[in-house]
């Protein structure tokens, strides 16, 4: 079956895609996402959080002159969107200065819900303006139908983005869970360091339990970085960690 990668040009293109990334990230369980997108579900016209969501994203990606939108579609199947990736391309430094709070979660419900969700985004975002203050690609997002997986729609996805990063000369950095890890390991990115995204606090309430377990925190995730070319030499290539970019490591 052919598969086509394919830029996402288009508002309308985003209702299947969305569709596609709640599917995708429902299996396996990724609390990473549902942060993102805390009522669940994947129809969209079976909740009103699926229309933010998708409208939401729209919006992130239309006031974001780096962004690009992919999607790989199968052919033979009348185009039906089986997995997609969100690019940043950052030909400056994009963190000048290190931010605190990147993003505030007004997705969540004001009061409880939103101050646990900010802590949870503080512990994700905070390092990328200590870690990645430089030139650099990322990888947003990347997700591929369950239905469609081991065909090869990852690979296209990020062959996209890290052959975009070798013609600019652009190291790149991904935020990974188990399951992606050994797929950003193949194309040439390699182990940072493991963050968590907690919830633990002092004498919680009975719903910031409830939240926690129901994102089934401490998330944790693995930060990754591919060198410029994507050839990582152990004992060679010059890994930031190592050269006083990161003084706040």
């Amino acid at each position: 079956m052919p598969l086509e990668l394919r830029h996402v040009k288009s508002d309308s293109e985003f209702n299947e895609l969305i569709q596609c990334e709640c599917e995708s990230y429902e299996d396996p369980f990724n609390g990473f996402y549902l942060l993102l997108r805390p009522d669940r579900g994947c129809s969209p016209s079976g909740r009103d959080g699926f229309k933010e969501l998708r409208d939401r994203q729209i919006a992130w990606h239309k006031n974001d002159p780096t962004s690009t939108w992919l999607k790989v579609v199968d052919t033979d199947v009348g185009g039906k969107v089986v997995g997609g990736a969100c690019w940043n391309t950052f030909l400056e430094n994009p963190y000048p200065q290190p931010i605190e709070h990147p993003l505030e979660a007004t997705w969540w419900p004001e009061g409880e819900p939103r101050e646990f969700a900010n802590k949870l985004l503080d512990d994700w975002l905070q390092h990328r303006s200590r870690k990645m203050n430089r030139p650099h690609m990322l990888v947003a997002l990347c997700f591929v139908h369950p239905e469609h997986r081991r065909r090869g729609v990852a690979g296209m996805l990020l062959d996209w983005g890290t052959e975009k990063a070798d013609e600019l000369g652009l190291e790149a950095f991904v935020e990974s869970t188990d399951s992606g890890k050994p797929c950003y390991e193949q194309h040439g990115f390699t182990y940072m360091n493991t963050f968590y995204m907690d919830s633990a606090k002092r004498n919680p309430s009975k719903k910031w339990v409830e939240m926690g377990n129901y994102l089934r925190t401490p998330i944790h995730c693995f930060l990754m970085w591919r060198p410029k070319g994507g050839k990582f030499e152990e004992g060679k290539t010059v890994v930031p960690w190592d050269n006083g970019y990161y003084k706040n490591w």
